[in-house]
């Protein structure tokens, strides 16, 4: 059941599910905020935190509420008008627009094979970089994970030892695949979000805070 918070003269919709979770999450789903949480974090708790958070969450519903026309893309932080043509998948950018030729249907699984193959050929051209960084922190590349996620721009697994990337980064200014990278580099070393993980992390990338702060105002759409 969706139900609303209004603060300051906004409405907020949001939606409680409760699972056999340890954590509770916030995330932006069809136009309201879906928590999921476990049996025992009381709704108050809850409502606290999103009466803390509210401008937060407020503005990424609202960036979530801009729908991006079938015949739009972003790539790099560049708008180009998106052509489909039928055939074997492939595309190429022009100065305004990115002709695509595939044999799906779905515009939305389109661009996301287009953001999926943008950012492996950034990883590419970044690869030399990252790796000199690492090696003075004594690090060693680990293997990447493309993924288009709903709710995180990327993350570490320590089971696997790998990073997951979220295609969604192809549509941002490459600065912010950097600090995402980096971020996840900087779990490798340290699991939490202690003082001595944004220490680290102030190594690879001094101004992290600023990219960091921006993420957290982007919606994915």
């Amino acid at each position: 059941m969706i139900h609303q918070f209004e603060k300051n003269g906004k409405i907020l919709n949001y939606q409680i599910q409760r699972k056999r979770i340890k954590n509770t999450y916030f995330r932006v789903r069809d136009q309201h905020l879906l928590i999921t949480t476990n049996h025992f974090t009381s709704k108050e708790t809850i409502m606290n935190y999103i009466d803390q958070k509210f401008d937060h969450f407020h503005r990424k519903l609202e960036s979530a509420c801009i729908i991006e026309r079938d015949d739009e893309i972003m790539l790099w932080d560049i708008h180009y008008q998106l052509i489909v043509l039928k055939g074997k998948f492939r595309y190429d950018i022009d100065i305004d627009r990115v002709i695509v030729y595939s044999n799906l249907d779905d515009i939305k699984k389109i661009k996301q094979l287009i953001y999926k193959n943008e950012l492996n050929n950034r990883l590419q051209i970044m690869e030399s970089s990252i790796e000199e960084k690492l090696r003075n922190h004594g690090l060693t590349p680990l293997d990447y994970k493309l993924k288009y996620l709903k709710s995180k721009f990327g993350s570490y697994h320590r089971k696997h030892r790998e990073i997951t990337l979220n295609t969604f980064l192809a549509r941002l200014n490459p600065i912010y695949l950097t600090y995402v990278i980096y971020h996840e580099y900087a779990h490798a070393l340290i699991f939490n979000h202690s003082k001595d993980f944004y220490n680290l992390l102030s190594k690879f990338m001094p101004n992290h805070k600023v990219y960091q702060k921006d993420l957290r105002k982007i919606a994915i759409i």
